[in-house]
């Protein structure tokens, strides 16, 4: 299943402030080919990475496979704060309001995960709810 609607790229590179490791291009690049991770998306694994509020804040991604790895680190030590591996996520997607920044990650409608949002500007949070009861 891919991701409906599918991320905008633009919009995270936005919010990211930096494009995205693509995980297989030194590999692609010795065997001679070179689309890149813009041509092969949403099938294709990318990493967003930035730096907030003294945190290092990684966002892997697979549109095409429905999963994004969050992994959120101190810059200082590197101690990790959490590191998520969500499967099953209908979309990802950025949001602006009031001076703040968000990346909001979405489930399934019948899923017992609510949308995760992870503030990150001007502070960074973790806002998210589960419910192993609903269905």
């Amino acid at each position: 299943m891919v991701m409906e609607p599918m991320p905008d790229y633009d919009d995270l590179i936005w919010l990211f402030e930096d494009e995205p490791i693509y995980r297989y291009a030194e590999d692609e690049k010795a065997t001679g080919y070179e689309y890149g991770w813009r041509e092969l998306w949403p099938y294709t694994s990318v990493t967003f990475k930035t730096t907030r509020s003294g945190y290092e804040i990684a966002m892997e991604i697979e549109p095409g496979y429905e999963v994004v790895r969050l992994r959120l680190h101190a810059e200082s030590d590197g101690t990790g704060l959490f590191d998520l591996n969500l499967v099953g996520v209908r979309t990802v997607g950025v949001e602006r309001t009031g001076g703040r920044e968000f990346l909001r990650v979405d489930f399934p409608d019948d899923a017992p995960a609510a949308t995760l949002w992870l503030r990150m500007k001007p502070d960074v949070a973790l806002l998210w709810s589960y419910d192993a009861n609903s269905s």
